[in-house]
C-alpha cells in the first residue's frame, strides 16, 4: 500500500501550550501583582505622613517646652540682674534669649500651620520689644522694670504655656486623624485584595476555558471517528501544538476514510464473488439429494445433508456481508407493507429444518396471529439472525422458544434458548460491528459479527429497539426481545 505523509505544518496565529501557559500566568497574576504594588505605595503614603506629623507634632511641642523654659530663664535672670546688677546675670539673660530666638525661628521654619506661624510672629515681635526696652534700660548696667515690663514677661510666659498646650493638644489630634487613616488605608487594602482575587479567579476560568477547549475538541473529533465514522472533517483552533495535533488527527482521519472505502469496496466484491459459486454448491447440492445423477446411499445422503446446511450457514454470511455493506453505504429505506408475523417465522424455521435436525431442537412457539406493516425483507433479516445465534448455542436436544405478542401499538417478539447464555462483561458489546463471541464446538463455522450489528441497525430505521431478558428456570441461555412499533403509512 502506498505511504501517505502526514500534512506539513502551516503558518499558525497562536502560540505554543507552553507560550499560553505562561502567558496565562501572566495575566492571571496581574491583579494580584497590582493590588501589592497599590498596597506598597499606600503604605509607603501612609507612613511617610505618619512620620511627618509625627515629627511635626514632636518638634513643635518641644520647641514650646524649651521656648518656655528659655523664657522662664530670661525673666529669672532679669530679675537677678536689676538685683544684683552683675554684668554675669545680664550676659546668661542674653544667652538664654539667644536659646529662645533660635528655637523660635526653627518652630516657625518647622511648622506647616499658618494661624500657628501668625501666633509666634506675635510672639516674637512681643518679646523683640520688651527685649528693646531692656536694652536701653540696661545701657547703664542697671535694669529698673516696671510692673508693665514684668506684666509682659507674664504675658509672654502664657503664651508659650498655651503654646505648649496647643503642642499637645494638636500631638493627640494628630494621632487621632492618623488612625482615621490607618483605618481607611486598611480599608483600601481589604477591598483591593477582595476585588483582585475574584478577578484573578475570573481570568484563571478564562484561560483554562480556553486551554481545554481544544483539547476537548480533540477528544470529540476522536470520539465522533469511532461513532459517526470518518466522513466529517476535523478541524482544532488553540495553541500551536494542539493545532498541529488536530491536523495529524485530519490526516489520520483521511487515511482511515480511505481505508474504510476499500474495506467495504472489499467486502462487496467478495461477496458478490461468493455469490456465485454458492448459488452452483447449492444446485449442485440439490441435484445430487434429488437423485438426479445415480441413487445415493445412506452415507453419501448424510454427507449431501453436511454440504446442505453448510450452504445455509455461509449464505448467511455472504448475505450479512452484503446487507452491512449496503446498511453502511446507503441510508436505510423501507418498504413498508402488511406482514403475517406466523407465515414468515414459519417460513424462516423451514429455511432452517436441516440444522434444527441435525441437532434435534425443539421449538416452542407461541404466535398470535399478528399482523405489523414493515420492511419484510428487513424483518426476515432480523428474526432470521437472532434464530441463527439461538439455534447455533443451543445444546443437542434442547428448545427454543418463539413467542409473538401484539398490542395496540407494537409487536413484541421473543427468542430465547438453552444454551450458555452471554456473559455480562460482554452484553454492551454484541450488538458492535464485527464483534464475535466465543462459538460452541459443535458450529464449524465462525460467524462474521455482523448479524446483531443488523438487527440493531434495521431495528432502530422501523424506531424499534431489542433488549436482553434476564434467562429464566425455562431458557437459561440467551433470551432477546424485539420491540416493533406499528408503522403509519
Amino acid at each position: 500500500m502506498k505511504k501517505t505523509k502526514a500534512p506539513e505544518n502551516k503558518k499558525f496565529y497562536f502560540g505554543s501550550l507552553y507560550q499560553w501557559a505562561l502567558a496565562s500566568f501572566a495575566v492571571v497574576t496581574l491583579p494580584l501583582v497590582f493590588a501589592i504594588i497599590y498596597a506598597v505605595i499606600e503604605v509607603s503614603h501612609y507612613t511617610e505622613k505618619s512620620q511627618q506629623t509625627l515629627f511635626q507634632t514632636v518638634n513643635t511641642t518641644e520647641s514650646s517646652r524649651i521656648i518656655l523654659e528659655s523664657l522662664v530663664s530670661m525673666e529669672r535672670s532679669v530679675r537677678q540682674f536689676q538685683v544684683l546688677n552683675d554684668p554675669e546675670i545680664f550676659k546668661s539673660y542674653q544667652e538664654h534669649r539667644k536659646r529662645f530666638v533660635g528655637e523660635l525661628q526653627s518652630l516657625k521654619k518647622t511648622t506647616r500651620d499658618r494661624q500657628l506661624q501668625q501666633k509666634l510672629k506675635a510672639f516674637e515681635e512681643t518679646e523683640n520689644q520688651l527685649y528693646q526696652e531692656i536694652l536701653i534700660k540696661a545701657e547703664d548696667n542697671q535694669v529698673n522694670l516696671t510692673e508693665t515690663d514684668l506684666a509682659e514677661f507674664d504675658s509672654l510666659s502664657k503664651q508659650a504655656r498655651e503654646l505648649l498646650a496647643e503642642g499637645e493638644k494638636r500631638a493627640a489630634k494628630e494621632a487621632t486623624h492618623l488612625s482615621l487613616i490607618a483605618n481607611q488605608v486598611g480599608e483600601k487594602l481589604m477591598i483591593s485584595a477582595l476585588a483582585s482575587i475574584p478577578l484573578a479567579l475570573l481570568l484563571g476560568l478564562i484561560f483554562v476555558h480556553l486551554l481545554t477547549r481544544p483539547i476537548k475538541n480533540i477528544g470529540l473529533a476522536i470520539r465522533n471517528l469511532g461513532d459517526e465514522g470518518f466522513d466529517q472533517p476535523i478541524s482544532v483552533k488553540g495553541p500551536k501544538d494542539l493545532a498541529e495535533l488536530g491536523q495529524n488527527l485530519e490526516w489520520l482521519r483521511q487515511k482511515l476514510n480511505r481505508l474504510d472505502h476499500e474495506k467495504q469496496q472489499f467486502i462487496r466484491n467478495i461477496s458478490h464473488e461468493l455469490k456465485t459459486p454458492l448459488a452452483s454448491i447449492k444446485e449442485g447440492t440439490d441435484l445430487l439429494a434429488e437423485n438426479i445423477v445415480g441413487r445415493l446411499n445412506t452415507e453419501q445422503q448424510e454427507i449431501i445433508e453436511l454440504m446442505k446446511m453448510s450452504n445455509i450457514i455461509i449464505n448467511d454470511l455472504v448475505e450479512n456481508l452484503l446487507e452491512y455493506q449496503r446498511s453502511i453505504s446507503t441510508p436505510v429505506e423501507l418498504n413498508i407493507v402488511q406482514i403475517k408475523v406466523p407465515s414468515l417465522i414459519d417460513r424462516i424455521v423451514n429455511e432452517y429444518q436441516l440444522p434444527l435436525k441435525s441437532k434435534n431442537i425443539i421449538l416452542a412457539k407461541k404466535i398470535d396471529t399478528s399482523m405489523i406493516k414493515a420492511d419484510y425483507d428487513k424483518i426476515k433479516i432480523i428474526i432470521s439472525n437472532i434464530f441463527s445465534n439461538a439455534l447455533k448455542f443451543s445444546p443437542e436436544n434442547g428448545t427454543i422458544g418463539i413467542t409473538v405478542q401484539s398490542r395496540h401499538d407494537s409487536t413484541q417478539i421473543i427468542i430465547e434458548d438453552q444454551g450458555p447464555g452471554i456473559a455480562k462483561n460482554i452484553r454492551h458489546l454484541i450488538f458492535n460491528d464485527f464483534y464475535q463471541g466465543k462459538s460452541p464446538k459443535s458450529w464449524n463455522i465462525k460467524g462474521s459479527g455482523l448479524g446483531l450489528a443488523l438487527v440493531r441497525h434495521f431495528l432502530e430505521a422501523h424506531g424499534g429497539q431489542i433488549k436482553l431478558l434476564p434467562s429464566n428456570e425455562s431458557f437459561s441461555g440467551a433470551r432477546f426481545c424485539v420491540f416493533l412499533p406499528q408503522q403509519r403509512n
